[in-house]
């Protein structure tokens, strides 16, 4: 796993002015979302919806965020992709993060306890190849402790992986990824990592959660 040279927003600035951004801490994360998470459950909405965890771990300035390799599969369309364990409600589920905890213990072995819990991002709509699905995503924080724990991908997951934060807030390890589609080229903004593209609505994600921190992704470095 690789690490961090600058994390969080205007690395390139920073750099410039001979001055480098501190690692995004535990303590700003729950600071940042502090009045958010005052607000109580997020309520189910009508129609489908699916959730998923950012599940974070490790230490106050070196934190772990938890990702998925999505397994293979025949008329899937996020087939493969990199994504944050999640899925689906389901009807017994009581709401939005119950439905994430419940798929990330499914997919990934993690129990997620309302002590882990932090805070909602802001639901967003869903999207395939380019076509809204009429799904809304319903994203969840979570802190799960000093030590992240072995993962164990089911079925649905070809791998698991904890990935460093400075290693998706480095500006180094962004890229372009490019897919033809109905004979246009399209090239979307992404996180390498292992030689996976972390894109799409994971992409968007990460995009609203250094946001509320007053951060931002960086862009991809020159060349890439």
């Amino acid at each position: 796993m690789q690490h961090s040279k600058d994390a969080g927003p205007g690395a390139g600035e920073a750099a410039r002015n001979g001055k480098k951004k501190a690692p995004l801490s535990l303590a700003e994360i729950r600071k940042g979302f502090a009045e958010v998470a005052a607000l109580g459950e997020v309520k189910s909405p009508q129609g489908r919806f699916a959730a998923v965890a950012l599940v974070f771990a490790g230490g106050e300035e070196a934190l772990e965020l938890c990702f998925i390799r999505r397994a293979e599969r025949a008329g899937d369309p996020w087939s493969g992709q990199m994504a944050f364990p999640g899925g689906m409600s389901d009807p017994a589920d009581a709401g939005p993060r119950a439905a994430a905890a419940r798929e990330t213990e499914e997919e990934v072995g993690l129990v997620l306890e309302r002590r882990h819990y932090l805070a909602p991002l802001p639901r967003m709509p869903v999207s395939a190849r380019g076509a809204d699905t009429g799904i809304r995503l319903f994203p969840f924080l979570f802190y799960l402790g000093a030590r992240p724990e072995p993962l164990r991908p089911n079925g649905e997951v070809a791998e698991a992986f904890w990935i460093p934060l400075a290693h998706i807030l480095d500006s180094g390890n962004f890229a372009h990824l490019r897919l033809e589609r109905d004979g246009a080229v399209h090239h979307f903004p992404s996180v390498l990592f292992q030689g996976h593209h972390i894109w799409g609505v994971t992409y968007r994600v990460l995009l609203q959660f250094t946001a509320a921190l007053g951060r931002s992704l960086p862009e991809p470095a020159a060349g890439h």
